[in-house]
């Protein structure tokens, strides 16, 4: 298999998009060959939910900037790729579709990330009307957790990586210990966790009007990997054991920072 759902995917161009072998081999090569660089650049935990449009972007950037490729083709992977993961979504495989905001490949290479607002969590949970579930998803990534992890992470587990006890009474003030006294962060009513961040993410949307940032757990964690390089008095070995990621991903998450990223500080609505 040369990318996550191959074996579906060429079944799905053929039986419903109705299109010619050649035609289903050429896009699969084009998939194959975005879906080796996203690997070679995140490492071991290259999940095909984890996609987002930057990573599109930085791939479709090296296709002209390092292989100069002209625009027709580049374009040509980029309706490759987004048939692949119309067909992800539409099959329940990815949570998020990716490339709701990109139009060809003229888009802005600048993505937006609001840094360093970690300090802030004692200050966010005075914060009236702000949703439980979002201090905890904050918190959460503020610990190092990592997306995945975040989805059946146990409240004690949590607890024990924060230092500032208002925030720690706050969790377990809003923590429902009725079906275990160590329930997961985000449980549903049987006290199970959620098969996936999905729902998660649908409760804690409406906050960001209140906090002024976007409020997913891929948006946040990588709000938090960029705060944590945008401390210059971190080594990389300070870096490595804090976001838990290869040298490999952290060279590649500089390289996004330096020609893709634009960073602004936390602020506190008054």
């Amino acid at each position: 298999m040369n990318f996550p759902y191959e074996k579906e995917f060429r079944t799905y161009c053929k039986q419903k998009k109705k299109l010619a072998d050649s035609t289903i081999s050429l896009a699969a090569k084009s998939i194959t060959t975005f879906w080796n660089y996203y690997a070679a650049n995140v490492g071991p935990d290259a999940n095909v939910n984890d996609v987002r449009a930057g990573d599109i972007r930085n791939f479709l950037d090296s296709l002209e900037t390092k292989l100069n490729f002209k625009s027709n083709t580049v374009n040509k992977y980029l309706s490759h790729i987004k048939m692949y993961f119309v067909f992800l979504s539409e099959y329940g495989y990815i949570i998020t579709y990716p490339l709701l905001t990109m139009r060809g490949n003229k888009f802005d290479r600048k993505q937006k990330y609001i840094i360093n607002w970690m300090p802030y969590l004692p200050d966010l949970i005075k914060v009236e009307d702000i949703h439980p579930e979002t201090i905890k998803m904050m918190a959460a990534i503020a610990a190092g957790f990592k997306p995945k992890e975040i989805i059946v992470l146990k409240t004690n587990d949590l607890l024990k990586h924060i230092d500032n006890d208002e925030v720690k009474e706050y969790i377990k003030v809003h923590t429902n210990y009725e079906k275990s006294n160590n329930p997961y962060i985000f449980a549903r009513k049987n006290g199970e966790p959620y098969a996936s961040d999905f729902n998660i993410n649908q409760r804690i949307a409406p906050d960001r009007k209140i906090i002024g940032m976007p409020l997913t757990t891929h948006k946040l964690r990588m709000s938090f990997v960029y705060s944590i390089l945008s401390n210059h008095q971190l080594s990389d070995n300070d870096i490595l054991k804090t976001l838990r990621i290869t040298l490999k991903s952290l060279t590649y998450y500089r390289k996004n920072m330096t020609l893709y990223v634009e960073t602004e500080d936390f602020t506190l609505s008054k």
